[in-house]
C-alpha cells in the first residue's frame, strides 16, 4: 500500500467560536468568530483512505494556513508506505520552523486511521485495547450566573454524567456547584491560566476544601516553578495543558503537576499522544488529553485513551450544558451511556463515518 495523494475539503458547516477572556477572577466576555472544519484525506493505491477533520481552534487549523502546510508536507508523504508512521512522524516533525501543528496532527491521525482500517479493526483495538469504555466528563462553557450553573449541573447529573468541568465560573460559586451535584460527582476547575501565584494558592485551598477532582491551568504554562511551589502547598491534584512537547519532560521529571494534559490534536497527533502517555507512565503519572473539539478530534483521543492504562477521564465537549456544538462532518457522534461512560467505536479506524454530503457541499482546497 502506497500513499498517492492528499486532499482537503472545507465543510459547509461552521459553528460559533466561544472566546472567553478574564478580568481578575473571571468575567466572561462572550462569543466571537466561527470555527471551520476541514476534512484531510490520505489516498492510497487501494480503496482505503485515512481521514481526519481539523477544526480551527488555533490559527494553524484555519483553511488557508492548513493548506499551505499540507502543500509543503505532501511531497514527503506521497509515494510512502502509510504503515511507516514513525518514519513519517519524524520526517514531518523536522520539516521547518513554522507553525505546522494542525497539518502535522491531521496527517498522523489519518495514518493511524488508515492502518486500523487496513487491519479491519477499531483503532483502540489495533493499538492494543486496555478497556472498552471510559468515564466521561462534561466539559465546556456555561453562563456566568449561579442559577444557570446550578441548573446545568443538575441536568448533567440527571443525564448520567458523573464528572464535569464547567467554566469559567468564579471561585465563590464553586460551593453552590458542589452543593448542587453532591459529593458523588467529580468536579474539575479550569482557571485557564488566569491567576497570579497568590490567587492560585487561595483558589487551590478552596477547591481542596470542596473536594475537587483536579485543578487545571491556574498559572501560565511557562511558570513551572510556580506549579512546583503550588503543588507543595495544596493537596488538590494539579494539571496544565501544554502545547509544546518540549515542555513535557521537565513537567514530568520535576513532578510539577499531578496529571499531564496534552493538546496533541493540534500538535503531533496520535503518535505524540502515545509518547506522552508512555512518559507519564514511566513516572507513575496519569495522562489526561485535551479532547475538546470536533468529532474526529474527540474520536482520536478516545481511541488512544481506551488503549492506555494511565488515564482517568475522557473529555466530552458541551456548550451551555448541551452536547453537539462541535459535532460536524460525521454521521455518528460520541455520547455517554446511562452510567456516564463513552464506549469504543465498533467500525474500523477512528470509528466514525465521514458525512460525505457535508463534504460535497463544501469546497476543496488546493493542495
Amino acid at each position: 500500500m502506497v500513499i498517492t495523494d492528499i486532499k482537503a475539503h472545507v465543510l459547509d458547516t461552521e459553528t460559533p467560536a466561544l472566546v472567553t477572556s478574564f478580568d481578575g477572577l473571571f468575567h466572561n466576555s462572550g462569543a466571537a468568530g466561527t470555527i471551520k472544519y476541514t476534512l484531510v484525506r490520505l489516498l492510497t493505491d487501494t480503496e482505503l483512505e485515512g481521514h481526519y477533520i481539523v477544526w480551527s481552534e488555533v490559527a494553524s487549523g484555519r483553511p488557508p494556513a492548513l493548506a499551505e502546510v499540507l502543500r509543503a508536507m505532501k511531497p514527503l508523504v506521497v509515494g510512502e508506505d502509510p504503515l511507516n508512521r514513525e518514519k513519517l512522524w519524524y520526517r514531518l516533525g523536522t520539516l521547518w520552523y513554522g507553525e505546522k501543528g494542525s497539518a502535522f496532527a491531521a496527517i498522523d491521525v489519518a495514518l493511524w486511521d488508515l492502518a486500523a482500517k487496513a487491519a479491519g479493526l477499531p483503532l483502540w483495538r489495533y493499538l492494543g485495547a486496555y478497556r472498552e469504555r471510559i468515564r466521561a466528563y462534561a466539559s465546556g462553557n456555561v453562563p456566568h450566573d449561579e442559577g444557570d450553573i446550578v441548573r446545568i449541573a443538575r441536568d448533567l447529573k440527571q443525564r448520567g454524567y458523573t464528572a464535569m468541568k464547567l467554566h469559567p465560573i468564579p471561585i465563590e460559586l464553586c460551593p453552590a456547584l458542589r452543593d448542587a451535584v453532591g459529593p458523588d460527582v467529580d468536579l474539575i476547575y479550569d482557571a485557564v491560566f488566569a491567576h497570579t501565584r497568590q490567587e492560585a494558592l487561595l483558589v487551590g485551598r478552596e477547591l481542596e476544601r470542596l473536594g475537587y477532582f483536579w485543578y487545571e491551568a491556574p498559572l501560565p504554562p511557562d511558570d513551572i516553578e510556580g506549579y512546583i511551589d503550588l503543588r507543595s502547598r495544596v493537596d488538590v491534584p494539579l494539571t496544565v495543558e501544554l502545547i509544546y512537547a518540549t515542555q513535557y519532560r521537565e513537567y514530568v521529571r520535576r513532578q510539577a503537576v499531578t496529571y499531564l494534559r496534552t493538546l496533541s490534536g493540534i500538535r503531533g497527533g496520535i503518535t505524540e499522544m502515545r509518547k506522552a502517555a508512555a512518559l507519564c507512565e514511566a513516572f507513575g503519572m496519569s495522562w489526561e488529553p485535551h479532547a475538546y473539539g470536533g468529532t474526529l478530534y474527540q474520536a482520536a483521543n478516545l481511541n488512544v485513551q481506551l488503549a492506555t492504562r494511565n488515564t482517568l477521564l475522557f473529555e466530552l465537549p458541551i456548550e451551555a450544558g448541551a452536547e453537539g456544538h462541535f459535532d460536524t462532518g460525521t454521521t455518528e457522534v460520541l455520547r455517554i451511556d446511562a452510567d456516564g461512560f463513552v464506549h469504543g467505536p465498533r467500525r474500523p479506524g477512528l470509528g466514525l463515518t465521514v458525512d460525505w454530503d457535508q463534504v460535497s457541499a463544501g469546497t476543496e482546497l488546493e493542495i
